[in-house]
Parts: C-alpha cells; sequence; structure tokens
C-alpha cells in the first residue's frame, strides 16, 4: 500500500480552509466518484483503492492519502495534483 503524506502552513482562519477542503471533497467526488463525510475538523473520502484524509488546523493542513496496489500507479499523478492544488490556494 502506498502513502502520501503532505503538510502545509497557512495564515488563512479555519473556517476558510475547511470551506476549501469542503469544496476539494465535492470536487472530486464529482470528478471521479467515491464518497467522503466530516468528523470534526477532518475530511475522509473514500474511492475504490483510495483512502483520504485532509486534517484542518488553523495554521496548517495534513494530507493523508492511502492507496491500494492497483492505484498505486497513480501515486506520482496524485501527490503532484495535490501539491498544486495546494500551491494555488494556500498561496
Amino acid at each position: 500500500m502506498a502513502t502520501i503524506n503532505i503538510q502545509r502552513s497557512h495564515q488563512l482562519p479555519l473556517d476558510e480552509i475547511k470551506e476549501k477542503a469542503e469544496q476539494l471533497a465535492q470536487n472530486l467526488t464529482r470528478r471521479i466518484g467515491g464518497k467522503y463525510r466530516w468528523q470534526g475538523d477532518t475530511v475522509h473520502y473514500t474511492y475504490t483503492g483510495v483512502k483520504a484524509r485532509i486534517d484542518c488546523d488553523a495554521g496548517q493542513v495534513l494530507i493523508d492519502i492511502k492507496l491500494n496496489f492497483i492505484a498505486s500507479v497513480f501515486q506520482g499523478t496524485i501527490e503532484d495534483e495535490v501539491r498544486e492544488t495546494l500551491d494555488e490556494h494556500l498561496a
């Protein structure tokens, strides 16, 4: 099982970070499927072969993605996409 861990600092209020995480989760479900749910300040997203969580905090965002063997083929692409999205929304 492949794992992607990305942590980013930010200066945004918590409610704004949570709004961006919500938008990301909605976009994922719309584009590729899967489902998500909130638990406290964390978004849990699941799709066939993929389990991800986005921990929202007042000063940082932590993204943890676990990919099964088949999905791990796309690890580099997924990691690049996540980093680009974070750069775009947290800059």
